[in-house]
Parts: structure tokens; sequence; C-alpha cells
């Protein structure tokens, strides 16, 4: 129904992203036969999220029999593998489904397997205690999603941006969102909403100077993150980053591919220098890896290089096609520069930042979830790398569903009557776009992000101080100040406009967070040079993040209680 100049949509759940979490999210709800909207910034849902071009690995316990292999051995493992900041009760979770998840996705039609070997290939990576990464075929993954979802009739909205939550009383019940296409807004009610929108990237320089040059997926811009903060969420492990290692002038991923498989990495003396980090070497985790690399540079060990000589003929040829698989350009890339991995070294160089989940498994940095996905605003979900419980591909697709079945038994046990939506707030939020497109904006939105990632790589990066973060969080400040002015020469530009303050807005969460954390933890993922030291006995907490009447307000809980213990707390001090 259209109505002064938007349309009206009600449903049972609507989900924000059509990446791996929102679409996981969406299919138990609509196997429980409830009404699903989905808004999605990509074009066609089979290929939009992180991995619509395809995904190499996949993580998860299968319960096949040996010790390692079961949810209870690699549980054991979480408290170490992420320096001990995890919400034990949401990860336990997360792994205890895995197995079941994984079963689901393969009735799907996902082909785990190898079509050489005819079983799974399973290796074993980052520090993990088992080889729970299963090398595979990805390409069609996200189709096969894709097509659950539409066989269950979901209503699909893409090129659709949402850009702003509907809460009242702590209580979500839907969102604003336009079509930057057609132009067309719609006001969608919903009795749950799944936020599922991704990491945040964009936020710092890399080597090529180009934004949209990432290793990880730039459309993925913190809109969950912001909304959910400006809607009154809680946030946990902003300060976390993550960088990895990519071959010079190509941002890609692969690098689970690389170590997995066996290559090395040595600096310009010929030296394999991750077992000085890590007695795990290359296997170490990314973040440890990132690190490692920044300080070779440091010490004037730089160029970083990849290794692939010592590896048989079946192993490289296997390398080369995996590397396809994410970035099903970089054999050409190669060809073109005349380098030939199986037999000479690969420069390779650090990529930009992210906020995503420090470069280790099942920590997340983002909204702050219990056991069942929801937020600390009711009827408000998370999952995937905006959720503080993460962990790949895997991580989305099993707290996406476990979202999705916690909207089921929210929507079931609920007798809530939705309220009514505000029209002079639509009407605002209308009028505030309108100016963003008008002769009145004169900021443009690319040099708008560009003074936000200048901001992040120089105070806010792989090396921080206390001096640093304040100068950074007077500079984010005063850019909030100035969004009014950011300038769309069109609809699409509208959108970037939106995704340019969700950026800054996460800055200043992470600048806020980092600068309480007193402490350095997991390597460059929180590094302080005036703090340079892990500090167990007083930092072995939650610093969490919520919306003061000034901006970001922090506050922190011992991470021997689970993040919802602070929902509760946040909901009495109410």
């Amino acid at each position: 129904m259209t109505t002064q100049g938007w349309t009206n949509l009600e449903t049972d759940l609507l989900v924000v992203g059509g990446g791996v979490a929102g679409t996981m999210a969406a299919i138990p709800a609509l196997e429980a036969g409830l009404k699903v909207v989905i808004c999605e910034k990509g074009k066609v849902l089979d290929h939009c999220g992180s991995i619509g071009c395809g995904v190499d690995h996949y993580l998860t316990v299968m319960d096949t029999g040996p010790e390692w292999d079961t949810p209870a051995f690699l549980i054991k493992h979480v408290p170490e593998l992420t320096d001990h900041i995890v919400d034990m009760a949401v990860a336990s979770r997360v792994i205890e489904q895995m197995p079941r998840i994984f079963r689901k996705i393969e009735s799907f039609g996902v082909d785990f397997k190898d079509k050489q070997l005819g079983t799974y290939y399973r290796l074993r990576s980052f520090g993990l205690p088992g080889t729970y990464h299963i090398n595979f075929d990805g390409t069609d993954f996200k189709k096969c999603l894709g097509e659950r979802v539409r066989k269950g009739k979901a209503t699909v909205l893409m090129r659709t941006m949402v850009v702003q939550l509907l809460v009242e009383d702590n209580r979500a019940y839907g969102a604003i969102a336009f079509n930057f296409r057609s132009g067309e807004w719609t006001v969608i009610r919903a009795k749950a909403v799944v936020l599922a929108a991704g990491d945040v990237n964009r936020i710092s320089r890399n080597a090529s100077g180009l934004a949209f040059d990432s290793w990880h997926f730039p459309y993925n811009t913190g809109d969950a993150q912001a909304m959910g903060y400006h809607a009154g969420a809680m946030l946990a492990n902003m300060e976390s980053v993550e960088a990895t290692l990519t071959p010079k002038g190509f941002s890609a991923q692969g690098l689970n591919a690389l170590v997995s498989l066996g290559a090395y990495f040595v600096n310009r003396h010929g030296e394999r220098f991750m077992f000085r980090y890590d007695k795990k070497g290359e296997n170490a985790r990314r973040a440890v890896l990132a690190d490692a690399g920044i300080n070779e540079y440091l010490l004037g060990n730089g160029p970083v290089y990849l290794d692939c000589r010592h590896l048989s003929p079946e192993m490289l040829d296997r390398m080369a096609y995996t590397l396809q698989v994410d970035r099903y350009t970089l054999p050409a890339f190669y060809q073109q520069k005349g380098v030939n991995f199986r037999e000479e070294l690969v420069e390779i160089s650090i990529s930009e930042l992210s906020i995503r989940r420090s470069g280790v498994y099942f920590r997340g940095s983002g909204l702050a979830v219990d056991a069942n996905g929801e937020t600390s605003v009711e009827a408000l979900f998370a999952a995937g790398d905006c959720a503080t419980v993460s962990g790949g591909i895997a991580g989305a697709a099993v707290l996406g569903h476990m979202a999705g079945e916690g909207v089921v038994q929210r929507v079931r046990g609920s007798s809530h009557a939705l309220p009514e939506v505000d029209r002079r707030a639509v009407e605002s939020i209308r009028a505030r776009a309108a100016r963003h497109m008008s002769h009145d904006a004169t900021l443009p939105w690319r040099q708008f992000e560009d003074e936000v990632r200048d901001t992040v790589t120089d105070y806010v990066g792989v090396r921080r101080n206390d001096k640093g973060l304040r100068l950074a969080l007077d500079t984010l400040q005063a850019l909030a100040r100035r969004e009014p002015e950011l300038k769309a020469d069109d609809l699409h530009g509208l959108m970037r406009v939106h995704e340019s303050c969700n950026v800054r807005m996460n800055a200043q969460m992470m600048a806020a967070a980092s600068l309480v954390r007193k402490e350095t933890r997991t390597g460059s993922s929180h590094c302080r040079v005036d703090h340079p030291q892990t500090d167990d006995a007083s930092w072995r907490k939650f610093v969490l993040v919520e919306r003061g009447e000034r901006g970001p307000e922090t506050t922190t809980l011992s991470v021997d209680q689970p993040l919802s213990a602070a929902f509760a707390r946040a909901a009495v001090a109410a």
C-alpha cells in the first residue's frame, strides 16, 4: 500500500542483508510459516554478500568419531583461541549447532566434497586444534541458499538500503528503506528484525589508495552496527580490527588456502619469520600474521614474500584451483604480471583494516547478542560479521540460523501489537535525503570518506596511543557535524552518503573503545604502544559501547559473564 509518497509493508520478519547470515536467518522463519521480507543493497540475491562469487573453505565440527571432531573438544579450546575475550555462552551454542547446520546446508545442494577424492578434504589452519576446515569448490554456495529462500517465497527487495530502524520502548518493530534505482521509499513494520549486513570496510587507507580495492567486501560499511547503535543496541569488541597479507597489487582473501595448503612466508633474507612471533608459524591466527608482517617491515626485513616452491606439483595444482574460487581474476593478474608462484617468490603486502573479528574465530566485533542472536533491543537480532560471535562463513550460517529460530520463538510467544509509524519521522528522513541531493549540499561523499580513512589510518590504525585516539575522536566528531553537507549526485550517490555516515560512526565507536582498553591484545588486533603488554589481571573484559547524549559511551563487563548479563544491567539503568 502506498501512502503519502512511500510504500507500507507489514511482515513477521525483516532481514537487513541478503548474505549468508541473512538468508540463513530467513530459512527457519519461512519453514515455520512466517512472512519474511529481505532488504539487500546488491543486485541479485544469489550473488550478494561477502561470498557472492564463491568460497573455498568452510569451518565445521562434523562429529565423525574422533575426539577432536566433537563440539565439546573445540569448545574447550575457544578461550585460548580468542585471548579469553569471548562470550562463551553464545560461542558454545554456535559450535554445538555446527554439525546440524552443516548437514542442513548440504541438503540444500551445496557439495562440500572434493571432486577428485570423492570425500571431504579437511585441513588444519589458523591454530585450530583439529582439521576443521573443509577445502571445497563453493562457487554455488550462495546460489543454493538463494534458491532455498525463493522456494520459501520470501519478499526480496534488491537495490534497497535500510537507513533507520523503527524502535519504541526498546523494542524493534521495523525499518525505513529506499530503493536507490527507483527512488521508492518503503516503511516496513515487522514483529522482529534481523541485522545481517556484515563487517565494516572502507575504514582505512590501503596500499593502492583505492577504497573499493578491498581485501574484503567493500560494500559492507557497518550499516547494521550504526543502525543498531542509533536504535539503542549495545555493541562490544569494537576496538578489535583485522588485517591480512595479500598479493601485492591485488586485494584478495585466500590466506586460509595458502597457509592450510602449506605455503611459507619469508622476508627479504629468505627467512621464515612467522615462528619468531608464534609457535604455530604460518598457522597462527590472522592478527598475529598481519602483526608479524608489519614488524618485519619495521625491522627493515621487507619486502615479505609468499613461498610455494617447496610444495608438490599436486598441491600446487590444488592451490592454483582454490585461489580462483574467491577471486576468479587472480590467475589472470599473476599471468599479466609475469609471476609464476610455482617457481618464484611472490611479493605480498598488508591489507587495510576492517572491523570484523580481529583475526580469530568465535569472537566478533559488533552488536552484542545472546544465545538466540537477540540484541539488547527486544525483537532486534543480529548475525554474521556484524555480531559479537563470528566464525567466517560457518559462523554466519550457524548464528544466522539460530537467529531465525530465535525469531520464530519471539514471534510465536508474543501478542505485542505493532506500533503505528510516526509519519512525521518518515517525512523527516526523506527530507534529509532530499537535502543531500539539493544544491545546498556541497561536501562530496568520497572526500568525506577519505578524511575518515586518513583519521583512522593515522590515529586508530595498527599502532594506537592515548593522544592519537583523542585526536581521532575530536576529528571524527567534527566530521559528524558536517554530515548534513554531504552531497549525492544521484540515488546511487545517496546510498553512498548513508554508507559514508555509517563508516564514520563505526570509526568513532572503534576509537572510543580503543581508548578505554589500556592494554595490547591479540597482536595487531588492538595494539596500544603506550600500553604494550597484555594485562589479563585488569583487562579480561568486554568493552561495551552504547549511544550516549554526546556520542558513544563505554563500559566494561567481565568475560566471566555473558554479554546478555549487560542487557539486564542496561534495562535496570533505563
